[in-house]
């Protein structure tokens, strides 16, 4: 079968690596709960910036170099590149069955993933709701390769016991 949009299957395994290490290094900051690493602090480029003074008015930054610690930004491109290479590199043996469940699974997890963010809309607020926009980035692609993945590791067991 002929697919117009699939990444090539190798790099599977690079969005496996590129995800894990993403994994790792959250689950790392989040276990320590140290600041992020010195080293990481530089200059960026920032189209817009809002920095938060408590007790005073916040001040935005546009079209700027300022001084940011990047270390966020890296755990954020690891999970989805990864992410993305994973999902959407095509299966060793990719076919009509697998681009069903491809899709079915998207679309599952694209409801589920709108749900949980009108949940959050509606009941959590200020910056618990910038971590449930953050964590949304990612989920949308960490439910489509659960469910991609179960759904067809159920699919190939049925296919071993009906022969």
């Amino acid at each position: 079968m002929k697919t117009k949009f699939l990444l090539p299957y190798r790099l599977k395994f690079v969005g496996w690596v590129l995800f894990l290490l993403g994994l790792f290094l959250l689950g790392f900051a989040l276990i320590t709960g140290t600041e992020d690493p010195d080293f990481l602090s530089t200059e960026v480029f920032a189209l817009a910036a809002n920095t938060i003074h408590i007790g005073g008015a916040d001040t935005a930054t546009y079209f700027k170099f300022i001084e940011n610690n990047i270390f966020d930004e890296i755990i954020e491109l690891l999970l989805i590149i990864g992410g993305i290479c994973i999902a959407f590199s095509k299966h060793k043996n990719e076919d009509e069955f697998i681009s069903k469940l491809r899709l079915d699974s998207l679309l599952w997890a694209t409801y589920i993933n709108y749900g949980v963010l009108i949940f959050s809309i509606l009941f959590i607020y200020w910056l618990s709701f910038f971590y449930v926009l953050v964590a949304n980035m990612i989920t949308i692609l960490l439910l489509f390769i659960i469910r991609f993945y179960w759904v067809l590791a159920k699919s190939s067991k049925f296919e071993v016991y009906e022969n």
